[in-house]
């Protein structure tokens, strides 16, 4: 019965082998964590970059109207 049970398995693998690659690829797609980080990260950085920027045209501005004020 147990060689039944083995020969009929290797027949429905045999015939049937697209089936059963199909369903190995159904898994969902990886992605890589540090490809994630990495965008966050550079996001961040262009955010502070504005940030700081503008601060400085805002000081640069007030320096400005000072000495024409003065």
């Amino acid at each position: 019965m147990s060689i039944e049970s083995l020969n009929r398995t290797s027949v429905i693998s045999e015939v049937y082998p697209e089936k059963i690659s199909a369903k190995k690829d159904l898994s969902p797609n990886k992605v890589n964590i540090d490809v994630l980080k990495k965008r966050v990260l550079e996001e961040k950085k262009k955010e502070r970059f504005q940030s700081r920027i503008l601060m400085g045209m805002f000081c640069l501005s007030l320096a400005i109207l000072g000495y024409i004020v003065v």
